[in-house]
C-alpha cells in the first residue's frame, strides 16, 4: 500500500485531518473547530485527531498559520493562536504521539503543493496567494519555496496600505479579508454579518444583483493593483490564486478583468504574469 501521511490543516475556525498516501489521494477526511483555549487543549486536540488513526500513519505533516521555523519545528507566532506563539510544536507533539512531525506555514504549504504538482508546477519563479481570513502568501524562487531570513516571505496580510501603520485596519488582510467582503456587502444588504457568507454573495452575483456587482469590482480591484504591485516588485511567471472564496469562478474572472485595465491605463510598459 505504500506510506500513509496524517495531514493537518489548522485553520482559523476549523482543524481539517485526512490520511494521503503517495499517491496523494484523502481519505478519511474530517474536521473539528479550532480550540482557542490554551497550548494544553490544542495539544489535547491534536493528540485526540492522531489516535484516530494510530498505527495507520507514519507521520503527522501539519499545515499552521504564522511565521514558523519549519527547520525547528517552532512556531514563531501562530496567527490568531496567540496562545502558541514560540510553540515548539514539533518537539511537545512528537512526545505525545511518537512518530515523526513536520509543520510549515499554510500559504507555504499550498505554494509548495504548486511549485511540486499543479499551477506552479512549470514555472521557476512564482507567487501564491490565499485569499481567506486575511491573505496568506509565499514565493516560489527557482521551483522553491522562499523562506526569508525570519522565515517570514510572503506574509502579505501585513502590507500596510495606508500610512498609518498603528492598525491592523489598514493592514492589507483588513481590506482584503474575506470579513471584509461579508461585512461590505452585510451593510449593502442592511442585513447583520452573521446573515452572509460567501456563497450567499456569489449567489446573489448570479442573479445580477447590480449593487453586489459593483462590491466585488471594487474589492477585485484592490487585489489586482496589489497583484500588479507584486509583479513590479518580484516579475514572477504567474500568480496562483487559493483560499475557500477562489473556488468561485467569477472572483477570478473580476480580478484578470481589473488587472487587464490596470495594465491599459498603466503610462508604461511592464511583463505581465
Amino acid at each position: 500500500m505504500g506510506k500513509t501521511c496524517l495531514c493537518i490543516d489548522v485553520g482559523g475556525s476549523s482543524i481539517k485531518y485526512g490520511k494521503i498516501g503517495e499517491d496523494r489521494k484523502i481519505f478519511d477526511y474530517g474536521k473539528v473547530p479550532t480550540p482557542y483555549d490554551g497550548v494544553e487543549v490544542y495539544l489535547d486536540c491534536l493528540e485526540e485527531i492522531f489516535r484516530k488513526f494510530e498505527g495507520q500513519v507514519e507521520g503527522i505533516s501539519m499545515s499552521v498559520p504564522g511565521i514558523i521555523d519549519s527547520g525547528n519545528g517552532i512556531c514563531v507566532t501562530a496567527g490568531n493562536l496567540r496562545y502558541a506563539d514560540g510553540l515548539h510544536l514539533v518537539e511537545e507533539l512528537e512526545k505525545r504521539v511518537e512518530v515523526p512531525v513536520a509543520i510549515m506555514n499554510d500559504a507555504k504549504c499550498a505554494a509548495l503543493a504548486e511549485a511540486a504538482w499543479g499551477a506552479l508546477s512549470d514555472c521557476k519563479d512564482g507567487v501564491v496567494l490565499v485569499l481567506g481570513t486575511g491573505i496568506g502568501g509565499a514565493l516560489i524562487k527557482d521551483g522553491q519555496i522562499h523562506m526569508g531570513n525570519h522565515f517570514a516571505a510572503g506574509e502579505f496580510s501585513f502590507i500596510t496600505m495606508t500610512e498609518n501603520v498603528d492598525d491592523m485596519a489598514n493592514a492589507w488582510a483588513s481590506v482584503n479579508g474575506n470579513p471584509r467582503l461579508v461585512e461590505m456587502a452585510a451593510r449593502l444588504k442592511g442585513m447583520e454579518k452573521e446573515e452572509v457568507d460567501g456563497e450567499l454573495i456569489f449567489k446573489w452575483l448570479e442573479e445580477g444583483d447590480k449593487d453586489i456587482e459593483k462590491l466585488l469590482d471594487e474589492f477585485t480591484r484592490v487585489v489586482a493593483r496589489m497583484i500588479m504591485n507584486l509583479q513590479f516588485i518580484y516579475d514572477p511567471e504567474r500568480f496562483a490564486i487559493g483560499g475557500g472564496i477562489s473556488r468561485q469562478p467569477k472572483l477570478i474572472e473580476y480580478i484578470q478583468r481589473n488587472l487587464d485595465y490596470l495594465y491599459a491605463v498603466y503610462p508604461h510598459y511592464f511583463p505581465k504574469a
